[in-house]
């Protein structure tokens, strides 16, 4: 499949539900987005207050979701329908009355809102339902329509869920015109933060980063055993940074990785498998995380750098464990690396784009070093890569396509938007009513006061709500709901969202649901369950590695730097034995007894103190010594072809 093909295919992938615009619609469309773009920018540099930069940005995004996203999906895609159009200006509409009104409703605060207002402001709320069941579906509007519901006739329900009853214009006015609905702190995150990271990747993708990452994965793990397997890993680790999008990271590096593995060998369900394990992980990667790094830093009121540094080491962990399981399924079936025509040479990759490491390291160098705010971080690292870009006469950026960077920044933004925007009427609604301290009281009381079952709880119920939801919604509402209750159990903060954050974000590929696993075997032409079920068995360690960071900080890099060093090596030495045990492989396949051993091994050094570490490191190596006898011979050629 040559390149064209294959980016003619990830696009048409990743814009299923979108119209496909011609003539003057389409370059409507395209100003709309580029000057939303240029809007986040110039707030980038010049600090607006919070409404005047939340307004537009709402307004903005849900303007894009109607002119882009068609009522149905039997609804013609070439061109826009009347019905789109007039959800667009009433948008437009209430967007300019609450910029020119919201100070006025400041100095107005308790007073009985005009009747014009209350069927503006409801109209607005259920146009913003509208708007983002088109461009993510039923799940999380479903879960806002609860919630509204849940304040209106709160007193009906059974026990601790009743409360007082809150009228419809109570309701409304709050969700409203105020800093603490629509337009409260996640719309403000997303105007700030998060559209800047995702305008970051789109620009350094239309750069030519994209291809230049998956190139460089090629050079770097082509010649391995199993290589378009690692290629996958590395490929989609560095995509999935700028994606943010599980499912959008398998519709896009799938489509050459998974083809490459099956050629090459591995199972079509395997080779989905690991491409869903592979794209999943991009979420939890630093620096962006799927933009949740923002939200939790808000939430928890902490550097940006204390959540990347606690995330570093899960992250290092994850991909390792996965790097682990498939070089042991290249031994077990014999595969060897790629030809050498067929991998693009390092060197020559890293001559024509090693500075696209560039825009990265400007925004290390912001954050660690200059300890700039993240929006003015994320505005600089933008700026850096039409500037760096000239520096290569192919990945030189002429002024269309810095226009269609900013064109396809602020369109894959918009759904994220939907996504905050409707959170904050959640978020509002469940502060409203109390719910989030009602239901850590009742989490706790289920859990008769055992963490550990509490834990569990928590688990199920975040890989069942993140199945519906995208992972940042799904992260919204358990930070809201679930991680009160674990703080209140004595969980450390920052664990306790990353907790539900890491389960949430694994729901894409866990059965039944499993969005990401099932794009990934329509790829693979492989049965779809069975896909899922081995993307379960790679990502082993992200099941496990949460629990032990709860009852021991260690593994988040909190504490002094020789116990950071000793647990890094220790966990490592664990996820090889976990890896191992899983696969039941060890240079040939393991008896019974050993396998059993190693699994206990893997948790007695996984899970950090002096004792369990010992007592792994020697049971480990006995094994390793036991399946090995000519260890020395071995150990040559354990990565590289034989």
């Amino acid at each position: 499949m040559d390149k064209e093909s294959i980016q003619s295919k990830k696009s048409s992938t990743v814009s299923a539900r979108q119209r496909q615009l011609k003539g003057w619609s389409a370059q409507l469309v395209r100003w709309i987005a580029i000057g939303m773009s240029l809007f986040q920018l110039y707030t980038g540099y010049f600090q607006f207050t919070a409404m005047n930069q939340r307004v537009p940005h709402v307004t903005l995004g849900f303007i894009l979701i109607f002119l882009v996203y068609p009522i149905s999906k039997r609804s013609r895609k070439d061109r826009l329908s009347i019905e789109s159009v007039s959800n667009a200006s009433i948008i437009l509409i209430c967007g300019v009355y609450v910029m020119f009104n919201w100070f006025r409703k400041m100095g107005a605060m308790g007073l009985e809102p005009p009747l014009h207002e209350l069927i503006m402001g409801g109209i607005f709320i259920i146009l913003l339902i509208e708007g983002t069941r088109r461009a993510l579906g039923w799940a999380f509007p479903s879960v806002a329509v609860l919630i509204l519901l849940y304040a209106r006739f709160g007193e009906i329900m059974p026990g601790l869920f009743a409360h007082k009853n809150y009228g419809t214009d109570r309701i409304i006015d709050t969700m409203f015109i105020t800093a603490d609905g629509v337009f409260g702190m996640l719309a403000g995150i997303s105007a700030t933060f998060i559209f800047l990271f995702i305008l970051f990747g789109a620009l350094l993708r239309e750069a030519g980063g994209g291809e230049f990452f998956i190139n460089f994965a090629y050079g770097i793990c082509g010649r391995f055993r199993g290589g378009p397997a690692k290629i996958a890993i590395v490929a989609s680790s560095l995509f999935g940074m700028l994606s943010g999008s599980g499912t959008a990271n398998v519709a896009g590096t799938g489509q050459i990785t998974i083809p490459l593995m099956k050629r090459s060998g591995y199972p079509p369900y395997f080779a989905g498998a690991v491409e869903t394990v592979s794209s999943a992980g991009g979420l939890l990667m630093p620096p962006i995380m799927g933009s949740a790094v923002f939200i939790m830093m808000e939430i928890l009121g902490v550097n940006y750098l204390v959540i990347i540094k606690a995330s570093i080491l899960m992250a290092v962990l994850y991909y390792l464990g996965l790097f682990l399981m498939v070089d042991i399924e290249a031994q077990k079936i014999g595969l060897v690396g790629l030809k050498q025509e067929e991998i693009p040479p390092l060197r020559k990759t890293l001559k024509e784009g090693w500075h696209f490491f560039i825009p990265l390291l400007v925004l290390i160098y912001f954050l660690g070093i200059e300890r700039s705010s993240v929006t003015r971080a994320a505005l600089w690292a933008n700026i850096s890569i039409p500037l760096i870009a000239m520096m290569r006469k192919k990945t030189r950026m002429s002024l269309s396509k810095i226009l269609t960077g900013l064109e396809k920044g602020a369109l894959t933004a918009a759904p994220v938007v939907a996504i905050l925007s409707l959170g904050g009427i959640v978020v509002g609604m469940i502060t409203l009513t109390g719910l989030g301290l009602m239901m850590s009281s009742i989490l706790i009381e289920l859990s008769h006061g055992s963490l550990f079952i509490l834990l569990l709880m928590t688990m199920v119920a975040s890989i069942i709500l993140g199945m519906g939801v995208p992972p940042v919604a799904a992260y919204i509402i358990l930070a809201i709901l679930v991680v009160p209750a674990l703080i209140r159990m004595g969980v450390y903060p920052l664990a306790a969202h990353l907790f539900v954050f890491y389960f949430g974000t694994i729901a894409g590929i866990t059965p039944p649901m499993a969005p990401d696993a099932f794009v990934a075997a329509g790829i693979a032409d492989s049965p779809m369950m069975k896909t899922a079920l081995t993307a379960c068995r790679l990502a082993i360690v992200i099941f496990i590695l949460p629990y032990i960071f709860v009852y021991n900080n260690a593994l988040l890099m909190i504490g002094n730097f020789w116990q950071i060093i000793w647990v890094s090596l220790t966990a490592l030495l664990g996820v090889f034995a976990l890896s191992a045990a899983v696969q039941n492989f060890m240079s040939k396949k393991l008896p019974f007894l050993p396998r059993i051993v190693l699994f206990g091994t893997s948790f007695s050094l996984i899970f950090p103190g002096l004792k369990t570490d010992l007592l792994g490191i020697v049971l480990l190596f006995s094994i390793i010594l036991y399946q090995t006898p000519q260890l020395g011979k071995r150990f040559k050629g354990y990565f590289l072809r034989e």
